[in-house]
């Protein structure tokens, strides 16, 4: 009995060696779990009704967009000209107010080509001044515009945002309407401003616009492809020069009230055209300068851009 305990205390000692050398030790106690309160607090809140909304509306908007077409936030500007931006010799009749838009539309890119618009039309509406299938398509009056963006609706299975009464008299179902249209006023402004606060979106007018000082073909102003100049922070070619652009709004003196969604008088003589043009000087290539014709015209610098509420 004296060998077999003598036997037990060397073994047990042997074995208590060996763990230290060989780093033996207990598990560890498992992590205590989270309270449930806590686990509950680290998980991420659900969204809230503005949040949902919000994404329903960009996918809406991501769904429905055109080829060729920019977005254009909803937003705020100042529309209009300080007294010291008036041209001499120009009317004053655009006075700076503030200007809210509630409706994210797209707008083309470009002006509408002689290309697109043989496509859609099926001719053109005048016999351009230059054959140039890439150009903006020009001579064409207010009403062959607004026929146009009639028959983009159409193509698309989307309302019809003109309407032609038996007397020749056009209809305008309002910027709610989901169809294709012509810009409002302020819309186009708000969209060559681009969130600028200055009346181009670029300091250098070589850059972005042709104009009478850098548009000649040989010894003649002549129009250009669309495109060719830089575009501005929205990805908008040639809002300002090269063919001017009709919009929807009768012409008519602004005020110094704010506004929401304006689309301009009930009637008028002129419909308003933007943007200046290769045939204009420098100055008249702003985002705040305006002038208008009688609907009918049709000039050979004066082209169009369709947009569409998203």
């Amino acid at each position: 009995m004296k060998k077999v305990y003598g036997f037990s205390l060397v073994f047990g000692a042997y074995l208590a060696i060996l763990a230290a050398l060989t780093g033996c030790r207990k598990p560890p106690p498992p992590a205590p779990k989270a309270h449930a309160a806590t686990a509950q607090a680290a998980a991420p809140a659900p969204p809230t009704p503005a949040q949902m909304a919000q994404a329903a509306e960009a996918m809406a908007v991501a769904a429905s967009r055109t080829d060729g077409f920019i977005v254009i936030p909803k937003g705020s500007m100042t529309m209009g000209q300080a007294k010291e931006e008036v041209a001499q010799g120009e009317v004053d009749d655009a006075l700076q107010h503030p200007v809210t838009l509630t409706r994210t539309f797209e707008m083309q890119a470009t002006e509408v080509t002689q290309a697109e618009y043989l496509k859609n039309i099926g001719k053109l509406p005048a016999k351009q001044d230059r054959d140039c299938p890439d150009c903006p398509v020009t001579l064409v009056s207010w009403f062959q515009a607004v026929a146009y963006c009639n028959m983009l609706s159409q193509q698309r299975n989307l309302p019809k945002c003109y309407g032609l009464d038996a007397q020749g008299q056009v209809s305008f179902a309002g910027t709610a309407c989901r169809g294709y249209r012509l810009p409002t006023e302020a819309e186009w402004e708000y969209a060559a401003r681009a969130g600028s606060t200055k009346p181009r979106y670029a300091d250098e007018i070589d850059e972005i616009a042709w104009v009478d000082i850098n548009a000649g073909l040989g010894d003649v102003l002549a129009i250009h492809s669309v495109g060719r100049k830089q575009p501005n922070a929205w990805g908008l070619y040639d809002m300002l020069g090269n063919a001017a652009e009709w919009v929807n709004d009768w012409q008519g003196p602004f005020t110094s009230v704010a506004v929401t969604d304006p689309e301009g008088p009930g009637g008028g003589e002129n419909r308003v055209f933007r943007g200046g043009c290769y045939k204009m000087p420098a100055n008249e290539a702003r985002a705040n300068f305006r002038n208008g014709y009688g609907p009918k015209n049709q000039v050979e610098f004066l082209g169009f851009r369709p947009v569409r509420s998203l």
